[in-house]
């Protein structure tokens, strides 16, 4: 399995790589992260699966299979790339799951994960690709399964080094199990082969019931609001400038951005539209002449979707890719969404063709879409709940990931 090409520039990004490692251990993630980053420390096996999360979302979609997985003897490893998918973890799957970070793909800090956590098979969520590992995994004998897997348009648009690193990584996986047809033709794009490859459907369409025990919360404001959620560069001003036009006196914009960090170079901007602005951060209360106020917190998000007039998901009126619309719409909230939803196009489909969302061209229709769904709680209730119904038909998914891999290991276990 020849990689080379990729390690001369993975050594080359190495002291890089393990100096921001060491940054972040000092910021948020602890020795544990520094040290299982570079193939330490790592949980001592053997496990029956291992199980790779990049971060929160991926942790979120996964968490249904990793319960089902634990309530049998299974023994289960899950790792993370990130400490906010540490955190998310630890709150997601039940206890007796084991957590640890995964190493960073140079060849020894992978031989020595491997060497400790000793799994007799390897599921990773989503869209990780990393050539030493899943080359590591093949040598060793341990089946890989790629679970829920989408490629974005962007991998398929990396440079062509990069898509030969791919391409020799997927030749490692024993199957891919595709959250869309799209997302099949994609792996097949990067030589995959079709035998290897399924289409399950989108095993985030699982989580559901999470999601609404999640929002089984006290109202976070007394006033009524419309949610601007996982907002991104550029879209901030943009959705100010237009409840400027569009609001009215009783409700609020509530704006959550995807990165709380930019909190600064937010409030620079609204600062520009209004100054009747509340940041939760900080704790400031909602006046009667409040019009904005920016959630800057993480891990609310779900509890601001329950109680909203209606959802905006961010990432869809700049070119970003757009967010995930399957939480808002679980808990029967109307979603909107802009032209740029490339990350989620199977879903934004599926919620469109069952009458579930709204989609617009620019700000100019959301404008519009915005002053007649405030106007029209039956608008606001019909589409909420075609979007619940769709989630709803397609929740079943679960039962079908669960066969796939467990079935999996049994024909591995008997074939050994």
């Amino acid at each position: 399995m020849k990689v080379s090409a990729y390690n001369v520039l993975v050594r080359l990004a190495a002291l890089p790589a393990v100096g921001y490692t060491l940054w972040r251990a000092n910021r948020d993630g602890g020795g544990r992260y520094f040290r299982q980053r570079l193939g330490r420390d790592a949980p001592e096996g053997p496990f029956d699966y291992w199980l790779h999360c990049a971060s929160v979302g991926e942790v979120r979609a996964a968490a249904p299979l990793v319960r089902a997985l634990a309530e049998g003897t299974a023994s289960l490893l899950v790792s993370t790339a990130t400490p906010t998918g540490a955190d998310a973890a630890e709150k997601a799957f039940p206890e007796g799951v084991v957590h640890a970070y995964l190493p960073l793909d140079l060849p020894g800090g992978v031989r020595r994960f491997l060497d400790q956590a000793c799994p007799r098979q390897a599921l990773v969520v989503e869209t990780e690709l990393w050539p030493n590992l899943f080359a590591a995994c093949e040598r060793r004998g341990i089946p890989l399964t790629i679970v829920n897997g989408r490629l974005s348009p962007r991998t398929m648009e990396a440079p062509a080094w990069l898509r030969r690193a791919y391409r020799t990584a997927l030749r490692s996986v024993a199957e891919c199990l595709a959250r869309s047809e799209e997302d099949a033709e994609r792996f097949r794009g990067l030589g995959m082969p079709d035998q290897r490859i399924r289409v399950l459907g989108n095993l985030k369409f699982a989580q559901m019931a999470d999601l609404q025990r999640e929002a089984e919360v006290d109202r976070l404001l007394e006033r009524p609001y419309v949610l601007a959620g996982s907002t991104r560069e550029g879209e901030e001003a943009m959705l100010s400038r237009l409840w400027k036009r569009v609001g009215d006196a009783e409700r609020l914009l509530v704006i959550a951005p995807r990165h709380p960090e930019r909190r600064e170079a937010i409030l620079r901007e609204l600062a520009e539209v209004t100054e009747k602005v509340a940041v939760r951060s900080r704790g400031e209360p909602v006046a009667r002449d409040t019009e904005v106020y920016l959630a800057d917190t993480l891990g609310e998000l779900t509890g601001f979707m329950a109680h909203a007039d209606l959802v905006f998901l961010g990432g869809s009126l700049v070119p970003k890719g757009g967010h995930n619309l399957l939480e808002p719409a679980a808990l029967g909230k109307l979603v909107v969404v802009g032209p740029y939803m490339e990350n989620f196009a199977e879903e934004t489909r599926l919620l469109l063709e069952g009458g579930g969302a709204v989609q617009v061209a620019d700000e100019a229709e959301l404008e519009v879409a915005l002053d007649r769904l405030l106007a029209s709680p039956e608008a606001r209730e019909r589409i909420g709940g075609a979007a619940r119904a769709t989630v709803t038909a397609n929740s079943g998914v679960l039962a079908d990931y669960v066969a796939a891999v467990t079935g999996s290991r049994e024909t591995i276990g008997q074939s050994s």
